[in-house]
Order: C-alpha cells, then sequence, then structure tokens
C-alpha cells in the first residue's frame, strides 16, 4: 500500500508542519523590554555595587547607563537595586547550606 494516498498520513504531516511553524513562531518572541532591562541589570549588578562601594554617585553611574542605552529612573534602580542584592542574598544562603 501506498502511503502518500492516505488521508492519516497527510494529516499527520500538516499537523506536524503547523506545529513546526507554531515552535518557530513561539521561539521568536522576545522577552518584555522591562525583563530584558532586568537581565542586564542583574549582570552589571557586581560592577554597580563595586562603584557604589567606591563613592562613585548613583547620578554618575545611571548616566552612564543611559549613554549605553539602559536608561533607569532613580526608583527603578533603586528597585532593581534592592531585587538583585534579596537575589545574590538567597543564593549566597543556599550555597552555604
Amino acid at each position: 500500500m501506498n502511503s502518500d494516498n492516505n488521508p492519516v498520513t497527510h494529516a499527520d504531516d500538516r499537523l506536524l508542519e503547523q506545529a513546526g511553524r507554531c515552535t518557530d513562531a513561539l521561539k521568536a518572541l522576545q522577552p518584555k523590554q522591562q525583563h530584558q532591562k532586568a537581565q542586564l541589570f542583574a549582570l552589571l549588578y557586581p560592577t554597580i555595587v563595586e562603584l557604589l562601594n567606591k563613592q562613585v554617585s548613583q547620578k554618575a553611574i545611571l548616566e552612564v547607563l543611559e549613554t549605553q542605552g539602559l536608561k533607569l529612573h532613580p526608583a527603578r534602580f533603586k528597585e532593581l537595586m534592592a531585587a538583585q542584592a534579596a537575589t545574590t542574598h538567597t543564593s549566597s544562603t543556599d550555597k552555604a547550606l
């Protein structure tokens, strides 16, 4: 029997093609800009903490971040700092256990 004429095989092929198109479309999605900013901030956090410990002003840090494409309001900067500090503290506590 020739499987090319089997309607079930054609339906399965169409379903697999549709699943492939859906998968490709889903993989093309990008995180929201706010989430991308948070991810970038998380990568920069150690450097920011180092600069703050060296008495570099928050304003100066925000100005440089803005020139590099990461514009943050001071309140958002503080939120991200607190969230990252909590994450860092939690992960270091988990490692100690």
